[in-house]
């Protein structure tokens, strides 16, 4: 089935699709802006959004011509099971599966990583497909929601190394407000990307100031195992910590 629009080659392909690129022989992902993929590892997309209960075929996935050499297919595959927010984190033991798919093709995410399938770039190296995401229960609808899924781009013999991991996070009839709570949490704790709300390196407290409050609660938890005191996240809040802390002292800089 055909999904594509015909002012799929404009520069910036449509909002929330995938921008992808290649950069240093890696294929990587994020948001085409002025001819250039700016990298992001973390996207978003809403099931039923076209009218049919727990499916969606965004985001898209743009490329833009002479990415790719001509005779490259790209595909995707999985990196870990899907998962479901709990509102701090994501959950693995989940009944649900998503299964990604094009036309005949197509793999299933369970509750491990599975190999998936590529497809064809097109005739000037450029990508503009659109495949479905499909939220499956074994026996009854699947719960209202937040699913996340781990992917990598890779193509095919003499095409660029696989990408890094990326993920997309799903919606099933759960609040916005829950879906960017969690969007910011992959973004915060599994892509290692910056948004409106992170925090700066020795800025324990979140208050986008490196200051004596922050170097008192580092003091107050000495010696604690992790946690936000634990800035260079080595396991111990210690005197590299308070190294980190000192020498990013002053306003965030975002």
């Amino acid at each position: 089935e055909d999904h594509d629009d015909h002012d799929d080659h404009d520069d910036h392909g449509h909002a929330g699709d995938i921008g992808v690129g290649v950069e240093n022989g890696h294929i990587i992902t994020g948001e085409i802006h002025d001819g250039e993929v700016e990298e992001m590892r973390t996207f978003e997309s809403e099931f039923g959004e076209s009218g049919v209960p727990g499916y969606t075929d965004e985001p898209g996935w743009e490329a833009l011509p002479g990415t790719f050499g001509p005779d490259v297919n790209v595909g995707w595959n999985a990196l870990s099971g899907v998962s479901l927010w709990n509102g701090a984190g994501f959950d693995g033991s989940i009944d649900e599966s998503i299964t990604v798919g094009f036309g005949t093709l197509s793999f299933e995410i369970g509750t491990s990583a599975v190999d998936g399938f590529d497809l064809p770039v097109e005739s000037d190296g450029a990508i503009h497909r659109h495949i479905g995401f499909t939220l499956n229960h074994p026996s009854a609808s699947p719960q209202t929601g937040i699913y996340l899924v781990e992917l990598e781009l890779y193509a095919t013999t003499g095409g660029p190394e696989h990408s890094e991991p990326f993920w997309i996070v799903f919606n099933n009839g759960a609040s916005e407000e829950d879906h960017e709570a969690a969007v910011d949490w992959v973004k915060d704790n599994l892509a290692d990307e910056d948004h409106d709300h992170e925090h700066c390196d020795g800025d324990v407290d979140g208050d986008d100031h490196v200051d004596v409050a922050d170097l008192l609660q580092l003091i107050n938890d000495w010696g604690a195992s992790g946690g936000p005191s634990d800035v260079n996240e080595d396991g111990t809040v210690n005197v590299m910590d308070l190294l980190v802390v000192i020498d990013a002292w002053g306003e965030c800089d975002h």
